[in-house]
């Protein structure tokens, strides 16, 4: 079937079509299948052109939201830091030495919003070559291996950056404040993205699909995955979905390596990025969670759990044990559940608080539906 953007009510936004399965591939694979539609024809005839085009669109829209958040929320980790007592020449030293370290792989050092434009330009490039039939189906996939690679190199440096300010804030103050730090620079983006599943507000069912979609659209535009293309491992049960990443293309990459490039797992040299050594509620009280998977917890679960009392989704993430270790190297799994019911006592006590009572459902009350995809 195609795949086409439509609008979603439940979601507020445009999203790809598809059922629940189909959103767990990632756009990329999307827009080749649209490009290959019709047969084998690699020319100029041939492929579902529009629908590709238009999701080249999305597929940086997806990228779009992860860019966002990585410079807003690095801007703000300096920010604190400064009002910390740090001087600038200190942080501007640290965001010198960050640069070179987390060089492309032709050498330049990581600078942010040249690569980000010059990817706009190229994937804008690519959707109009195929609207206009100028490039031929062959010469498009090719182009957008391109764009993904680009992406993927922006992407995973961004994040290590964050990883290594993480790291700067735990040598400066101790591992402690960075639950200050992380407090301080998410209020904009928890009210923005998870305040709609408050619910106080709105009945947790009536934001279950919201909540799904934007999991899987966030995390394909992190290109999670062995190919780093964004595709998602997804099961549903009766009481919830599951997605898997392997590996998650930040906090799991973090700490795995980078296969692509042939680099090592950021705890160690050159890197030296660590991990929580003592646990916290905030890390799911465990031990070896890197610096940037925190924020999983504190956005997904404790400050949900704080503020209307129920976790918006939970996470099971890697553990670091030793380079290559199974806990290491695991998959990232998060858990959608479909009704405050079904989430479990023991997603309460991993972040130190009891579940709350709920009401009891009714002797033949109707069970949570099936969703097939948002609405």
């Amino acid at each position: 079937m195609a795949t086409h953007l439509t609008w979603s009510d439940s979601v507020g936004k445009r999203v790809r079509s598809g059922d629940w399965a189909d959103q767990a591939i990632s756009t990329a694979v999307k827009v080749e299948d649209e490009l290959r539609a019709g047969g084998n024809d690699l020319g100029l005839a041939g492929g579902r052109r529009e629908n590709a085009a238009q999701l080249v669109d999305y597929y940086m829209e997806e990228a779009k939201v992860v860019y966002v958040v990585y410079r807003v929320w690095t801007t703000g980790f300096q920010d604190w830091l400064l009002e910390q007592g740090v001087t600038s020449a200190e942080l501007d030293a640290e965001l010198e030495r960050l640069a070179r370290l987390l060089a492309f792989p032709d050498g330049t050092p990581l600078d942010r919003e040249p690569r980000w434009e010059a990817l706009g330009l190229r994937a804008g490039r690519l959707a109009h070559g195929i609207r206009g039939y100028d490039l031929s189906i062959e010469a498009a996939i090719d182009e957008l291996h391109g764009v993904e690679e680009e992406w993927r190199q922006l992407h995973d440096r961004m994040a290590d950056l964050m990883a290594g300010i993480l790291a700067f804030v735990v040598k400066r103050f101790g591992e402690a404040r960075l639950e200050d730090c992380y407090r301080a620079i998410m209020e904009p983006y928890l009210q923005e993205r998870y305040m709609p599943f408050d619910v106080r507000e709105n009945p947790y069912d009536s934001t279950l699909d919201r909540n799904l979609y934007i999991s899987l659209e966030a995390m394909r535009g992190h290109l999670v995955g062995r190919d780093r293309r964004g595709d998602i491992e997804f099961e549903e049960h009766d009481d919830r979905y599951v997605l898997r990443f392997d590996p998650c293309g930040s906090g799991g990459r973090i700490l795995r390596g980078d296969e692509k490039e042939g680099t090592g797992p950021r705890v160690m040299a050159p890197y030296e990025f660590g991990v929580i050594e003592e646990p916290r509620d905030w890390t799911w009280n465990e031990t070896g969670v890197c610096h940037y998977c925190a924020h999983c917890n504190l956005a997904l679960s404790t400050i949900p759990a704080e503020r209307w009392g129920h976790p918006v989704r939970t996470v099971d993430p890697p553990l670091w044990r030793g380079e290559g270790a199974p806990e290491t190297v695991r998959k990232c799994q998060w858990t959608v559940w479909k009704s405050l019911e079904a989430i479990p006592e023991r997603e309460y006590e991993r972040i130190g608080r009891t579940k709350p009572a709920l009401p009891v459902i009714q002797p033949g009350a109707a069970p949570t539906p099936t969703r097939r995809g948002p609405a």
